[in-house]
């Protein structure tokens, strides 16, 4: 099993990982890192307004944002299901895991990053603030850019096992599943209802509820019992208090709350 996430645009502070500037970076994703850091510099060592704009940054926090991206390689690093705080990770409450579930989160969470690409959840990750949409220097769009790099290199990382996506349409358009790798991969959609009385997207409700169902699925998958198919994805579900699914073919499941 995989599980695919965003990251968040909130972060924990601090860590007491080494910087990624005294890591011996390797690995098939090193070049394109290295790439996407030297934009990065580029951005941060020059006008602050333009770099504020070119990362999306909000007139409330770009000053704060451009000073932990100028310090990205020299700034202590945690895993990333320790930096990420957002809503979908306060769903997802890494640190109340027990052990053996956070193992199995380590192993199975895979999170989509426009600094990165893509981290392992236990990966050391600096404070940092890039989104999917930033326009990086030399390079483009940070999704169009890693699109072309993660095509080869997210199916091997896959394993064999049901992959389980529930990225944000931000971060899906960095890596779309090839034909052969696409029947295994299962897209979920929460559904809340609305004050007309139907169902739809929300977005506080919706990351919430991935994030619960994510921890719902390393524990069952952590005590042994299987996340194979649909089906298991949505018994976990009602597990963690959903409230019911609809399956739209083979890769698709929707999942509604109450």
């Amino acid at each position: 099993m995989r599980i695919l996430l965003p990251p968040s645009e909130t972060k924990a502070r601090g860590g007491r990982g080494r910087p990624l500037g005294q890591r011996v970076a390797t690995g098939a994703l090193a070049e394109a890192r290295a790439d996407v850091l030297r934009a990065l510099h580029a951005l941060t060592s020059g006008d602050p307004v333009t770099a504020a704009r070119a990362l999306l940054l909000p007139p409330g926090i770009a000053g704060d944002a451009l000073a932990a991206n100028a310090a990205v390689t020299d700034s202590p690093t945690t895993p990333a299901l320790r930096r990420y705080t957002g809503v979908v990770y306060d769903g997802l409450n890494f640190a109340e895991l027990a052990p053996e579930v956070q193992r199995a989160a380590a192993r199975s969470v895979l999170i989509f990053s426009g600094l990165f690409g893509v981290v392992r959840g236990n990966e050391p990750v600096p404070l940092y603030r890039v989104p999917a949409k930033a326009d990086l220097p030399g390079l483009g769009t940070a999704s169009t850019f890693w699109r072309r790099v993660l095509h080869a290199i997210i199916p091997p990382a896959l394993g064999r096992g049901l992959v389980i996506d529930m990225r944000s349409s931000d971060y899906a358009q960095m890596w779309r599943p090839d034909t052969a790798t696409a029947r295994r991969v299962l897209t979920v959609r929460v559904l809340s209802p609305t004050p007309g009385g139907a169902h739809a997207v929300l977005s506080y409700p919706s990351k919430l509820a991935k994030g619960r169902l994510a921890a719902a699925l390393v524990t069952r998958a952590a005590s042994g019992q299987p996340v194979e198919t649909g089906g298991d994805v949505a018994a976990a579900w009602q597990a963690c208090g959903g409230l019911r699914s609809r399956t739209a073919g083979s890769t698709h499941l929707d999942l509604y709350t109450a």
